[in-house]
């Protein structure tokens, strides 16, 4: 019997599966799934039962699924018994004198021996002790080495071929993907440092060339981390095209460098504003499916222009006209609708909602190519001590209680304020590098901003764009705002606040608290991004240390009328594209360079395994039915390129020199075919026991990632 589970597909990538429009697409998509599933493994159990028979091997059974306890359904036609078992986790063909388990050697001997008086061919073979026995000749036993290796490899084979299959017709009926255009790089990452903005284009990333988003997340993660990954970037205000090399930067988690994935003007159809928000305010409402045209009058092709839009104007209101219906061309679903009605609303400006606290500024984290900061010299480890002059005067005067441009998280907005009418500011630095007091002031021209880079994910530094400075946020109180609601609740100058956690109306916190630390968590700027976005009536509660004390304090953040948040709680769809090819030639090109990419893909992160990619980004058959699921939804050419994946997967992974996979099957073949007998049994007990125990740990270890019992962490 060939067992060959895929339980245990190595996929890095967790995507879930989305509601489905209507019962009737629902129940397809699950046809969808769970026919392409049963393909990858048919075709496998296929290339073993195939060879077998070409070989004379009497087959007994050809299972889709295991049959358990006997539950199965099932028809025999001639001497083999065809059927799908009742355990949906990968299939066998079992054949005469054959079992997974290699130390059954002894049994698998008797099952093939025939008496001498029988009128069966027969064979003689050697047995692992050295004696010489007679067995049945189309006992699998009874096949020589090379014909036993063509059997074992067979199904590793029919995978990598259908792989090609796959993708090749996916091209031809074409395949959606999500290109790489930057909507946002993250403050301080290796993008943010190149001077990536909202709108570039990634064209190549290392050897792939028009990467899909996909691609080009796959290729940071395992990419080399030491040298950096090229990258040919195509500038969305010049369309000129510039290599870069980006070191990608790695945490707790999978490596990144810190760009986010494309955004179309096309509202979400399910969920197209958030709760709560401006846009969810908007006169008349905004529908799913909306697509923006117009800003203030001004016509917007890309997010690109529509984020410049709302960075020039954060405080006031936008007039905002849609595309509201409409149709895409047939040869392309995502090309630019045609028909439909123009609607007008105006969505009201946010108010950035505050604790009254203010926090210490901390050192500068990065400083991007290019921009005035890198021209002046400021370098990272800097510090800004304060803006000393604005233009041709001096900066406001200092007052009890106040020190103008003093509060980090409103200092990006005021620089970009200060850029559109002024121009030009003279800081104080303070640097390591320096003499004297290390005290220096530079007069530095500040750059207009139209793009957007803020603080979204854990550790983030905060983004002075006008600058071209990412500097941390520390969690000590500088200052405390007089009748702010922190100051209400008796928070002080020199508090150090070491953790948040967000209530909502009904009084339940959230899950997870964010964490706060001069080192490692160093996390102000995400909570004040996050607060935006909750109900206006989340409260607060604070946990922080004053001298040897801790304290706690909940407080209700309240808007603030000079300080505002650019975003308005949109949520667009991504951009897609479709994949297809002209001709018959370039779909096996296609196919051929996804094939090889997908190989590559596995090789390179089994290698990678345990050092570079934490072992939490396995994933198991929830992982692989979700993953199936999206991809379905997204049409049968995304469908097929995800099973391209799983059977390149399946191909790799089984056939490792592990006991009771396929690879392991070769080894001991391999082995014998040397020795000119099996290999001895109580070595082959051993092997198999740690293979057994290693796939059986392997396997409830991602199931417990699946199920969400181990926490991924990525």
């Amino acid at each position: 019997m060939s067992l060959d589970a895929i339980g245990c597909s190595f996929q890095s990538l967790s995507m879930l599966l989305l509601a489905a429009t209507s019962v009737g697409h629902w129940l397809l998509v699950i046809l969808q799934v769970s026919l392409g599933l049963g393909a990858v493994i048919f075709v496998h159990e296929l290339g073993h039962f195939a060879v077998a028979k070409m070989c004379g091997v009497k087959c007994d059974k050809f299972f889709i699924g295991f049959d358990i306890g006997g539950y199965k359904i099932s028809r025999k036609w001639g001497e083999t018994e065809y059927g799908i078992g009742i355990l949906p986790l990968g299939g066998y063909v079992k054949m005469m004198g054959q079992d997974d388990n290699p130390a059954n050697i002894a049994e698998q001997v008797r099952e093939s021996q025939v008496s001498e008086e029988s009128s069966t061919e027969t064979k003689e073979i050697t047995g692992p002790d050295g004696k010489n026995f007679r067995i049945d000749r189309r006992s699998y036993l009874a096949k020589s080495v090379p014909q036993r290796m063509a059997i074992i490899s067979a199904g590793v084979i029919m995978n990598v071929l259908f792989a090609f299959i796959f993708a090749v017709i996916a091209f031809g009926v074409g395949a959606p993907y999500i290109p790489c255009i930057v909507s946002q790089t993250a403050p301080g990452s290796a993008a943010y440092q190149a001077g990536i903005r909202t709108g570039d284009e990634i064209t190549r990333i290392g050897d792939v060339h028009n990467p899909s988003f996909t691609e080009l997340r796959s290729g940071v993660t395992l990419g080399d981390l030491d040298n950096g990954i090229p990258f040919t970037i195509r500038r969305a205000d010049t369309h000129d095209e510039e290599t870069v090399v980006l070191k990608p930067q790695q945490g707790a988690g999978l490596a990144k460098v810190g760009i986010f994935s494309p955004s179309s003007l096309r509202l979400a159809k399910e969920h197209p504003v958030a709760d709560d928000s401006p846009a969810a305010a908007a006169s008349p409402p905004l529908e799913g499916g909306d697509e923006i045209i117009k800003v203030n009058g001004t016509p917007v092709e890309d997010y690109r222009q529509f984020v410049a839009q709302l960075v020039e104007r954060p405080e006031l209101p936008l007039e905002i006209t849609v595309r509201r219906g409409g149709k895409a061309p047939k040869e392309d679903r995502f090309g630019e609708r045609e028909g439909g009605e123009e609607v007008t609303m105006t969505v009201p400006a946010r108010a950035m909602r505050r604790t009254g606290l203010v926090m210490e500024m901390g050192k500068i984290v990065a400083v991007q190519q290019g921009s005035p900061a890198a021209e002046k010299g400021i370098q990272a480890d800097d510090f800004i001590d304060r803006i000393t002059k604005v233009g041709d005067s001096p900066a406001v005067q200092e007052t009890p209680g106040h020190r103008p441009f003093s509060d980090p998280i409103a200092l990006p907005e005021q620089l970009r304020k200060l850029a559109e009418e002024i121009g030009d500011i003279r800081l104080t630095v303070r640097s390591s590098s320096t003499d004297g007091d290390g005290r220096k002031e530079i007069d530095v021209p500040l750059r207009k901003v139209s793009w957007v880079e803020n603080s979204w994910v854990a550790n983030d530094p905060l983004s002075a764009t006008a600058l071209g400075i990412a500097y941390r946020v520390l969690n000590r109180v500088d200052n405390v705002l007089p009748g702010s609601p922190a100051a209400k609740v008796g928070l002080q100058r020199g508090d150090v606040v070491i953790q948040a956690e967000f209530i909502l109306t009904d009084q339940e916190t959230n899950s997870s608290a964010i964490e706060f630390d001069e080192e490692g968590q160093q996390n102000w700027p995400m909570f004040i991004q996050l607060l935006q976005n909750l109900p206006k009536d989340t409260q607060v509660k604070l946990t922080y240390r004053r001298s040897e004390k801790i304290l706690e304090a909940t407080l209700l953040p309240i808007p603030l009328d000079d300080q505002f948040v650019m975003e308005r709680g949109f949520i667009f769809e991504p951009i897609q594209r479709m994949r297809k090819a002209s001709s018959i030639g370039e779909q096996l090109s296609l196919g051929y360079q996804e094939t090889k990419n997908s190989l590559g893909m596995v090789f390179r992160f089994l290698r990678k395994l345990g050092t570079q990619i934490p072992l939490t980004a396995l994933g198991g058959p929830v992982t692989i039915a979700q993953a199936a699921g999206y991809s379905a939804f997204e049409g049968v050419g995304k469908l097929l390129l995800f099973l391209t994946i799983l059977s390149a997967n399946l191909a790799v992974i089984n056939f490792l020199p592990i006991p009771l996979l396929d690879g392991g099957h070769m080894v001991f073949l391999a082995w014998e075919g040397l020795r000119g007998r099996p290999v001895n049994e109580r070595f082959v007990i051993a092997l198999h026991t740690v293979g057994f125990v290693f796939i059986i740990t392997l396997m409830l270890f991602v199931l417990a990632l699946d199920l969400k019992i181990i926490p991924r962490n990525i």
